[in-house]
């Protein structure tokens, strides 16, 4: 594959984290210096650098921007336990450096990820926030002004319950210090060195607002329902364990495709060992739901739970996966590791997964007017 565009080496410390905006005409990259760089393509395919700012006190971690039906809104998660809405300015505000509107705080630690949820026209702008205190948070703000938002009831992703019980006891210590059903305040040394917390909601809203999670140092994904109002709570629709036999390193990366129209859901997942993992996800069937048999229990209990199973994995032994994303249709993977390899995966007509090419981060060899 060829390489069509460098952006200038503008920040001064580790870049950590890059990402498009909803029609991909904007890019914007973080840092550890703790500045937020806006770049815009032009019409001649290259980018340009619009703006940047410092945004945080510490290393930034992770950026998101909002779909457009909120504006042009961009949310950042930092080490130093916030997260950050910045909304671009207009007419007279506009003098590059984009305005921040709330600091979201609440985090016993370093928030990882950061995502606006998808949006329906007339909905509320919603972000979910997880942290290495194993919590999951979502705000919501129903204010023009975006300076107030609502925390709905943070959720502690090593204790959820088994889909289908109201038993609260933990199914999944292995991301936190747990006695007698509570957290410790000590996040554990070692899950910190290793471990990986990461989120991706749902693109689909017809099924309602649904995001899939992990935390720490454990392989299984855990999918949950997120209610709208704060009134009601979260619901576990699914937990994905790790095929037998298989690896059960701790992830560090996971996106949720979008469907497309299709009747399933495909969810990616990276590992610290280089294993790569497609779930397919296969979401109730809601007109058998509504057969029953004449005692007027459901005929099809089978079909009213969500269902999932492992349909990929590759890479086994590879450097640490860094990031997996999909493109716009759901049809292609894209994988990055610690030895700045992009990969770029697109299944077969045998529903295998092949190897469509990769490229390196790294600067090509500048020739000199020898052709050298």
């Amino acid at each position: 594959m060829l390489q069509t565009n460098l952006l200038a080496p503008g920040h001064a410390d580790l870049i950590t984290h890059v990402t498009y905006d909803f029609y991909g005409e904007r890019l914007a990259t973080c840092s550890a210096d703790q500045k937020i760089k806006i770049f815009r393509k032009t019409l001649e395919g290259t980018w340009d650098q619009e703006t940047e700012w410092k945004a945080h006190d510490a290393p930034i971690l992770h950026l998101s921007f909002a779909h457009p039906v909120h504006g042009s809104l961009l949310a950042s998660s930092s080490h130093d336990r916030s997260v950050r809405i910045w909304e671009e300015p207009t007419g007279r505000e506009r003098d590059g450096r984009w305005i921040e509107r709330a600091v979201l705080t609440g985090s016993k630690g370093s928030v990882k990820q950061v995502e606006f949820g998808t949006a329906d026209s007339g909905s509320e702008p919603r972000v979910a926030t997880i942290s290495t205190d194993s919590y999951l948070r979502i705000y919501s703000s129903a204010d023009p002004s975006l300076s107030d938002w609502s925390l709905l009831q943070p959720i502690y992703i090593p204790t959820l319950p088994l889909p289908g019980t109201s038993d609260e006891t933990p199914v999944d210590s292995s991301s936190a210090n747990i006695t007698n059903g509570s957290t410790s305040s000590n996040i554990n040394t070692n899950e910190l060195a290793i471990g990986g917390w990461g989120l991706s909601w749902c693109k689909e809203r017809w099924w309602g607002s649904i995001l899939c999670c992990f935390s720490g140092i454990s392989p299984i994904i855990k999918i949950l329902s997120i209610p709208l109002d704060t009134s009601s709570s979260s619901t576990s629709l699914l937990f994905l364990n790790p095929p037998n036999n298989s690896s059960n390193s701790p992830l560090t990366s996971i996106s949720w495709a979008p469907s497309c129209g299709r009747a399933y859901h495909l969810i990616a997942t990276g590992s610290r060992d280089g294993t790569v993992r497609i779930w397919r996800i296969e979401p109730p069937n809601e007109k058998l739901r509504l057969d029953y048999n004449d005692d007027g229990d459901d005929a099809n209990s089978g079909s009213s739970s969500w269902k999932g199973e492992c349909v990929a994995d590759f890479g086994k032994g590879g450097a640490r996966i860094g990031m997996v994303d999909w493109n716009a249709t759901g049809t292609t993977l894209t994988t990055t590791d610690d030895e700045g390899i992009v990969r770029i995966y697109k299944p077969t007509y045998a529903r295998s997964w092949k190897l469509l090419g990769q490229m390196t981060a790294e600067e090509p060899p500048h020739e000199d007017g020898n052709g050298q």
